[in-house]
Parts: C-alpha cells; sequence; structure tokens
C-alpha cells in the first residue's frame, strides 16, 4: 500500500502543532468533565474519529502555540467531585509532559534497546509502538487510562502488528527490570481499550523503512552528472563515490530516528519526510563523536548537499515524461529544511521527547497530582495507605 493511500496519511497525519494542541485540550477537559462530577459518571474509552471534531486552521509554522492554562476563563472545572476527594486535576501540559515521559520509555521496553534480552527486536517495532502510544491519548487521558499499563499494550500490539510476536509474560518481565511492573492481565484487558481508542487502525509507516531506500537512490543520483557537483570531498580529494562513503550519514540518521519516534514528530511529518530531514541532520554531525558518530568518519566521507539532492532529483523528468511543478518541489524543500530544524531542538527535550532535559522535579511533582486525582488503580491499595497513616498517627 502506497503511504498517500493510507489512514496514517489521510487521517492520523496532523496539520500542524496547533491541531496537536486542540485534540489533548479536548481529551483532558473530557476527562476533567467526568471526574469533576458529583454522580457516578462512566469511564469510557473514546475512539479518535468521534471525538476529533473540526480541523483548525492552519496557521504559520514558526508560530509558538501555547496550550490552554487554568487562567482561562473557558478552561472549566480544575478538582475532582467531592466523593473523589476534591483534589487538583491535571492541566494539559501536565498531561503532555507524562505522555513524554512514558513514550520515552518504550525503547527500553521493546525494540534493539529494551533493557530485557527476550524483549529485543526490530527498530520498528519501538516505533509502531510509540506511535500508537501517542495515537491513544489524542482522544484520551492519563488520569482515565494508566499510561505505564498503556505502554505495556502498546509495545504487545506493535510485536504482533510488525510481525516479530513475542511472550506477553517477557513483557510484563521487562515491566519489572524497569521498575514498573503490569501484571499480564493488565496488559491484556489495556490492549482491547487502546485498539478501541486508535479505532483499529493497525497500519503504521516507520522512518527507520525510508532511509535505507532514500541513501540507495542518493548514492546512484550522486554517481550521476548532475549529482556529482553536491559531492564536496576534503581537499586535495578527488574520487568516485564509493558504497561505504555513505554509511556514516545512513549511521547517523538511524540514531536521529531513535529521538524522532518518541517525540511528537511523526504525528505531523510524513515517514519519507522524516527520513530525508534525518538525513539532512545526520550530514551535520557524522564524525562528531560527542554527536555519537566515529571519530574520522568526517575526514573519510564527503560533504553532501541533502537539500540540493531534493531539490535537484525531479527538476529534469523528460526521461520519464513526468511533469513536476516547480512550487511542489520548493513546497518540499521548506518543509523538510523546517522538519530538520525541529529535529535538532529534540536535543533541547522540545516537541515531546523526553530523551533530554527531563525535569525530574517537576515529574515528581505532575505524578503526586495525578494519584490524587486518577481514576484508575486499586482502591485496596489507596484504604491500606490510608489505614497506615491512621495507625501511625495513633
Amino acid at each position: 500500500m502506497l503511504y498517500e493511500e493510507s489512514s496514517q496519511a489521510f487521517k492520523w497525519q496532523l496539520s500542524s502543532q496547533v491541531e496537536l494542541n486542540s485534540l489533548r485540550e479536548r481529551a483532558n477537559r473530557r476527562a476533567r468533565d467526568v471526574l469533576s462530577r458529583e454522580d457516578a459518571a462512566p469511564l469510557e474509552v473514546y475512539g479518535f474519529a468521534d471525538t476529533r471534531g473540526d480541523r483548525p486552521k492552519s496557521t504559520t509554522d514558526d508560530q509558538v502555540v501555547q496550550l490552554i492554562s487554568e487562567d482561562d476563563p473557558n478552561y472549566g472545572p480544575t478538582k475532582t467531585s467531592n466523593a473523589r476527594g476534591s483534589n487538583a486535576l491535571l492541566t494539559p501540559s501536565d498531561e503532555t509532559l507524562l505522555l513524554s515521559f512514558y513514550c520515552s520509555k518504550i525503547p527500553l521496553l521493546i525494540g534493539p534497546h529494551a533493557t530485557l534480552p527476550r524483549c529485543k527486536r526490530d527498530a520498528k517495532v519501538a516505533a509502531t509502538a510509540s506511535l500508537l502510544f501517542r495515537r491513544f491519548y489524542l482522544s484520551n487521558s492519563v488520569m482515565i487510562h494508566d499510561p505505564k499499563t498503556m505502554l505495556a499494550a502498546a509495545a504487545f500490539l506493535a510485536a504482533k502488528v510488525e510481525d516479530c510476536m513475542l511472550d506477553v509474560r517477557y513483557l510484563e518481565m521487562g515491566t519489572k527490570e524497569m521498575n514498573a511492573p503490569v501484571p499480564l492481565t493488565d496488559i491484556l484487558d489495556a490492549e482491547i481499550r487502546l485498539m478501541k481508542g486508535i479505532d483499529f487502525d493497525l497500519l503504521v509507516f516507520s522512518p527507520y523503512k525510508t532511509i535505507v531506500p532514500i541513501v540507495e537512490d542518493l548514492r546512484t543520483f550522486l554517481k550521476s552528472e548532475r549529482g556529482k557537483g553536491l559531492v564536496k570531498w576534503k581537499e586535495g580529494e578527488e574520487r568516485q563515490l564509493e558504497r561505504e562513503d555513505l554509511r556514516p550519514v545512513h549511521d547517523m540518521a538511524m540514531k536521529i530516528v531513535d529521538d524522532v519516534i518518541v517525540s511528537d514528530i511523526p504525528l505531523m511529518y510524513a515517514p519519507g519526510e522524516v527520513g530525508t530531514a534525518a538525513l539532512v541532520v545526520a550530514n551535520e554531525r557524522k564524525g562528531n563523536s560527542e554527536d555519537g558518530g566515529v571519530e574520522g568518519d568526517k575526514v573519510e566521507s564527503p560533504e553532501i548537499d541533502i537539500v540540493g539532492y531534493v531539490r535537484s532529483r525531479f527538476e529534469d523528468t523528460d526521461e520519464s515524461g513526468v511533469v513536476v511543478d516547480t512550487a511542489a518541489i520548493d513546497a518540499l524543500v521548506e518543509r523538510v529544511s523546517r522538519l530538520a530544524q525541529l529535529i535538532r531542538e529534540l536535543r533541547e527535550g522540545k516537541h515531546g521527547c523526553g530523551n533530554y532535559n527531563a525535569d525530574m522535579n517537576e515529574l515528581k511533582g505532575v505524578n503526586k497530582k495525578l494519584k490524587k486525582c486518577r481514576a484508575w488503580g486499586s482502591s485496596d491499595k489507596k484504604d491500606k495507605k490510608k489505614r497506615k497513616r491512621k495507625q501511625a498517627e495513633e
């Protein structure tokens, strides 16, 4: 199936940060409305299509868009019902912070970097799990559905989707290795809720799969007469491009995508765009040991104008008879360049990437807030803690 024909393209690829924030605000508001009601409101799983609403008008991409705060007159309830203890509810910003943290832990549960060896799988499984996890919380809230349990369910479902099956007991063991145990029965129950929340749309296109074909096409193009000018060798060296010359760029791009998959970027950009932009940034970082490259790579491999490749690759199409609109090429180059800048900013902890600059004190504060207002969790455990406190006071 072509990406353009998939549900990921026409349904799940969001138009902007504005739309992403709008969806998160709605999911948060629905949860706050439910938890603030004095009557026993049902705790539902909301599907994406039923709750999406009208898509907001696009804005300029450089516009800074903030999530709604409690100061806004249209914010709504801020505390749980009296029956639930009248505790403070999470804001959309609080939820976004928690989602970034939990999503960053998915590659440690499943994938090539999994803590438990039995849970090591291809990187595409971690990418699929991360996207399924984020899709679910576009229409649901962490106050209603335990993110730790949904994380494990996303990993289990992704392994099936990518035909890399593993025993669910291994995931239970994996959560224990991460000091965040999730019982097997909870994982299986959460899997059903997860599928309902993502409208049973299981097909996921991964950025990892795009890098290899782009690099192969890049290698072929750079050997052509039009492409030779995009390669810049070190002073005094001039030779034919070889297969291994692009390996440092390829390897660095794959490492960059490790950060991209746990961020918000895959919700707004196509996998091909992510792969191309990752190569742009990888071309800048290769050979720098601080960036995860191998020292000496920058000396041995040439500098490549990746953006120039994108622009010139489709200019001359007389051979196939395809006419490409120049304006479309300019728009693609602009979009890839803008995306490359977003990828550079991931190391600052921006755009939902929880791999860097996580404020643990802030996370602890939000987690304490969640424990008091959440709808999930064993009431027996809460009662035991209350009894222990009373006994200690007496």
